[in-house]
């Protein structure tokens, strides 16, 4: 069986006093658009380790992976392309990040996500999502394996009767 190449992109939705943290897109078809700090998966690099490297680029901030909140699939010139967003906690910030991909952040709360221009409707949903109650994102459990290799399983089901040991 074969594999088949994947556009993976990843977002941070961190979310501190009931507001979100926001970046404004420098560059490209969406300079001075609003989004969750976000970006692409690099070869070699797992989504959870790109998803706190393109939060600290965009934003200065580090943190840590609550859990995943979303995924959203498509076609992209007929590959999968695949997105996911993490929950973040945040540990720290500076005001130091990447200008040449982002001109500003923000913290924004409920109130002001109406008024700004977004990246996509995806992008919006997620940090509506984020600031609407209770937010919910599915935990990495340890995977029963006894191998070293680290990876991450997500699952809502983790207590299935039907999963044998």
């Amino acid at each position: 069986m074969s594999g088949v190449l994947c556009d993976l992109g990843v977002a941070a939705r961190a979310v501190v006093d009931n507001k979100i943290l926001l970046v404004k897109e420098a560059k490209g078809s969406y300079q001075n658009l609003w989004s969750l700090p976000k970006g692409s998966v690099d070869r070699g690099e797992s989504p959870e380790s790109a998803v706190l490297r393109e939060l600290v680029e965009e934003t200065g901030a580090e943190g840590q992976i609550i859990g995943l909140a979303a995924v959203r699939s498509t076609l992209y010139k007929e590959n999968p392309a695949v997105f996911l967003c993490y929950d973040v906690k945040i540990d720290s910030q500076t005001d130091i990040f990447d200008t040449s991909e982002i001109t500003d952040v923000k913290w924004a709360g409920l109130s002001e996500l109406k008024s700004l221009e977004w990246v996509s409707d995806t992008m919006h949903n997620l940090a509506i999502d984020g600031l609407s109650g209770s937010r919910m994102s599915i935990q990495s459990s340890k995977p029963l394996s006894k191998t070293n290799m680290a990876y991450h399983v997500y699952s809502v089901n983790k207590q299935s009767e039907h999963v044998t040991r």
